[in-house]
């Protein structure tokens, strides 16, 4: 089951502790699922992103890019 029938049966089953009426559980429900369909693709877009890193010896995940020193022939720049 996904977040919005998650959150849409548990508004149903919730009706009489809710502030706002029946008519607005689809809407709730679409704001809740829209709000995880993005925390779980930016998560797994970061994962993808250092796994492609990883995979071009960039950085690791014990030493990522933005901890490594920076090389002699890159400072002059």
């Amino acid at each position: 089951m996904g977040a919005f029938g998650g959150t849409y049966i548990s508004q149903h089953l919730l009706v009489k502790y809710l502030p706002y009426s029946r008519k607005n559980h689809i809407i709730v429900s679409s704001l809740v699922a829209c709000g995880v369909a993005y925390q779980v693709t930016a998560v797994r877009a970061k994962a993808c992103q250092a796994a492609w890193m990883a995979a071009e010896d960039k950085h690791t995940f014990l030493n990522p890019i933005s901890d490594r020193p920076i090389p002699a022939e890159e400072e002059d720049d």
